[in-house]
């Protein structure tokens, strides 16, 4: 199963995107939300996420997901949300400012492994 929506704008003055996706498979679970907005005359927001799972011929399931959030713009936020739930579960979140860009750009991956 998977689920996802995209992004929208506001008051022109404010940029704000939104992306969630989510894959189920067995007993293994992932989900990434990414969230990006930006305030200022000159702003620009980015967001991207991407999920999968499969079942394993052994009986088990593995679920991957990725996300990416690029915001531009004065008071940048951009964040990337992973959960997961198996027997094991992998997870990592990397976020870094660029001060001379006024750019937050942050990424993440999350890893399930269901065993038989």
């Amino acid at each position: 199963m998977n689920i996802s929506d995209s992004s929208c704008r506001l008051a022109g003055i404010e940029e704000v995107a939104d992306l969630v996706a989510a894959s189920i498979s067995g007993g293994a679970i992932v989900g990434v939300v990414a969230e990006a907005v930006a305030f200022g005359n000159l702003t620009s927001t980015v967001t991207t996420t991407s999920t999968s799972a499969k079942s394993m011929p052994s009986g088990g399931s593995i679920a991957k997901g990725r996300g990416l959030a690029i915001a531009i713009g004065d008071n940048p936020l951009a964040t990337v949300d992973v959960f997961g739930s198996g027997d094991k579960t992998i997870e990592h979140i990397h976020s870094h400012y660029f001060a001379n860009k006024d750019m937050t750009v942050t990424k993440a991956f999350v890893i399930a492994i269901d065993h038989p």
